[in-house]
């Protein structure tokens, strides 16, 4: 069976484009669906009082969620709506993960930034880094429009590229998508040229050596792809700046892919340079993999990890 998504839900905010991403998930996955409000309680706050809070929480979820799962029905969409009580959103997002073994987190962006631009809230900024699964940070504004019709995913030869690009194709796939697969290049500096002392010897350009590193990046991407049936996929390998590339790219995706940084803790999202910098900018919903699980995102769709 696959395993459910999970929204954390504000009640006080008007941007519902957690909601919208988190439903739209559901549809093409065919995943089941938990949206969740954090409210404050005298249970959880216990005999301290509200010096403990956090966040600025709802007293009582139960009438703004009920309203939601009622608009939600309407459309046609079928979602459990559960109100936590706890003195932390993140807190109890994450505990809420582990209970429910969710396969994607999905959590919204300020309001303080550009729309259709991610900049993450606080409640953001503490389940990024160290979310017990796939993590989704849904640019604040977001709206679903045509679908999920065009995934990125970031490529690096690690097992974690190799996680999300099988996690990647197994959404396309199940999503009727396209998948355009990124990876980066490096290029040692300018036009100069190096070699050639002879007329034997041709000289190479540093613009030649970033085409063969080009090449080179995307074969390794081709090859690490076991199995593409049924998955339009286009190469993009980029020389230059990895986190500048991916934020530029994501402004015609629908959807991004990255995984964790290769060391840390097993079963959490352990954020890089890049993938830090990517779920503060992007233009479109980003995907961040939890390190080291056996269920990726596969497990959205029933699949085992790596299943073709």
């Amino acid at each position: 069976m696959p395993k459910p998504i999970l929204v954390g839900y504000d009640p006080s905010s008007t941007d519902h484009a957690p909601v919208e991403f988190g439903t739209a998930a559901a549809r093409f996955t065919g995943a089941p669906l938990i949206i969740a409000s954090v409210h404050s309680s005298s249970t959880a706050l216990g005999a301290a009082g509200s010096e403990l809070v956090e966040e600025q929480l709802a007293d009582d979820a139960a009438e703004p969620l009920d309203h939601l799962k009622r608009r939600l029905s309407a459309e046609g969409i079928t979602a459990e709506c559960r109100a936590l009580p706890g003195t932390s959103a993140p807190r109890a997002l994450h505990n809420a993960a582990e209970e429910f073994d969710v396969g994607l987190l999905v959590v919204g962006s300020t309001d303080r930034g550009h729309i259709g631009r991610v900049l993450l809230g606080s409640t953001a900024q503490r389940l990024v880094h160290g979310a017990p699964c796939p993590i989704a940070v849904v640019p604040h504004g977001w709206k679903a429009g045509g679908g999920i019709n065009t995934i990125g995913v970031a490529f690096v030869d690690t097992p974690e590229g190799h996680d999300a690009l099988n996690g990647a194709v197994a959404l396309a796939r199940r999503a009727s998508a396209r998948l355009r697969v990124l990876s980066t290049a490096k290029e040692k500096g300018s036009s100069q040229t190096f070699g050639g002392g002879d007329a034997l010897t041709p000289a190479v350009t540093y613009a030649d050596v970033g085409s063969a590193a080009r090449a080179g990046a995307e074969r390794r991407a081709e090859a690490a792809v076991a199995d593409a049936s049924g998955v339009e996929i286009e190469y993009d390998v980029s020389v230059g700046d990895p986190a500048d590339f991916l934020v530029a790219a994501s402004e015609r995706l629908d959807l991004l892919v990255c995984g964790s940084r290769g060391y840390g803790p097993r079963r959490a999202v352990m954020l890089g340079g890049v993938s830090r910098r990517v779920t503060a900018e992007a233009h479109c919903p980003v995907i961040v993999l939890a390190r080291g699980t056996e269920a990726g995102l596969e497990a959205l769709i029933g699949e085992p990890a790596g299943a073709g």
